[in-house]
């Protein structure tokens, strides 16, 4: 019964968006709402910026009318938006959709943004959704106490903010997030009734997702804009809070819950980290733009968008399969589970080192290169 109330909650929120992101495309030409052109962006055209709208909509009322009218048709009573605890959540939710919405449009000072996204983040940490311990392997759990509060507001600014760097180019934002949705939803189901909560909000995301990728797919038709990127990662960073779990790890709320997400979302998790790590290399403010994200890199190389596409998400297929594995039983304790994952992170980073290097040269060869084709003609 729970699997058939996933299914209904994913493919009404992919229908909603199919319905609604063709009316938001044809609003936006009348108003002339687009994206900001600029030196760091791919696209050359006008293109609409308000995708994330019809993302949020669809995500809300998939999970808010379809559960009603499933308990009532099928007289069921597995799930209820109107819990107090989801209510601090989707309070979160609304906050960081609003801050995203207005910045689409007024473009906020960035200490005014991190200001609202540690609002949001703390709203949904009172509803009790935190990270209250670490387990690592010989020292067993470790209880943070106080300090589990900060940590987990820490954790949700930082996905929020680093699924909004990597949007930078059509499909890959709401591609890498659809992996990470599709992931944490099987992994709900398979933790048992339980997680039905996390499971329908899941793939409730991913279908609104599918939706939108029908006319974000390159050459896009629409961007999601930060309504959509600061929602995704937001709402991506709070789902392994509610309960997700993995056999043999641990429970909710420890650092078991997550390694998934942390895994599922290594790509735009590393390439935030080393933004931030250039930025204060060369002594910039870790908000300054730049052209250095996997993306750019990757285009720089000579790969297309949709080759691009490719790459990034076969990367993310691999970590997907990498995350449902590990709650399988296969494996015969917690501490090689833990093992395994660190050794697919040291991977990644090792070959996001290797892009780094390869790209570097390539540029510097290309510099060389037209520095001579200028003193030539000089």
């Amino acid at each position: 019964m729970n699997l058939l109330l996933v299914f209904c909650v994913a493919l009404s929120a992919t229908i909603l968006n199919l319905v609604l992101t063709p009316s938001i495309i044809r609003i936006s030409h009348r108003f002339r709402w687009y994206d900001r052109l600029d030196h760091r962006k791919i696209h050359t055209v006008l293109i609409p910026r308000l995708g994330g709208v019809g993302i949020f909509t669809s995500f809300f009322v998939s999970i808010i009318v379809v559960p009603i009218i499933f308990n009532t048709v099928f007289g069921a009573q597995s799930y209820t938006f109107l819990n107090i605890r989801l209510v601090w959540m989707f309070s979160g939710f609304l906050m960081i959709y609003l801050l995203g919405l207005i910045d689409d449009f007024y473009s906020l000072k960035a200490a005014l943004k991190f200001l609202i996204q540690i609002l949001a983040a703390g709203v949904v940490t009172a509803g009790g959704f935190v990270v209250k311990s670490i387990w690592l392997p010989g020292l067993g759990t470790i209880e943070f106490g106080f300090f589990a509060y900060p940590l987990t507001i820490i954790w949700i600014v930082g996905i929020t903010n680093a699924m909004n760097l990597v949007d930078g180019m059509d499909g890959l934002s709401a591609g890498i997030a659809s992996f990470a949705a599709l992931t944490m939803g099987v992994i709900a189901l398979l933790g048992g009734g339980g997680q039905v909560a996390t499971a329908i909000m899941a793939f409730a995301l991913l279908g609104a997702l599918a939706g939108f990728l029908r006319y974000n797919f390159p050459p896009a038709k629409i961007f999601m804009g930060d309504s959509g990127s600061l929602f995704l990662g937001f709402a991506l960073a709070v789902f392994p809070l509610m309960g997700l779990t993995q056999k043999g790890i641990s429970a909710a709320g420890t650092f078991g819950s997550l390694l998934i997400p942390i895994t599922v979302l290594l790509v735009p998790i590393i390439d935030t980290l080393a933004a931030i790590f250039r930025r204060i290399r060369r002594k910039q403010s870790i908000a300054a733009p730049d052209k250095e994200h996997i993306h750019h890199k990757l285009l720089d190389l000579g790969l297309s968008e949709k080759k691009i596409l490719a790459v990034v998400y076969s990367v993310c297929l691999y970590l997907s399969i990498v995350s449902v594995t590990l709650t399988s039983d296969i494996l015969p304790n917690k501490a090689l589970h833990v093992l395994i994952v660190f050794v697919v992170w040291i991977g990644l980073v090792m070959g996001y080192g290797i892009l780094h290097l390869v790209q570097s040269k390539k540029k510097e060869a290309h510099e060389k290169h037209d520095d001579k084709e200028n003193t030539r003609i000089g």
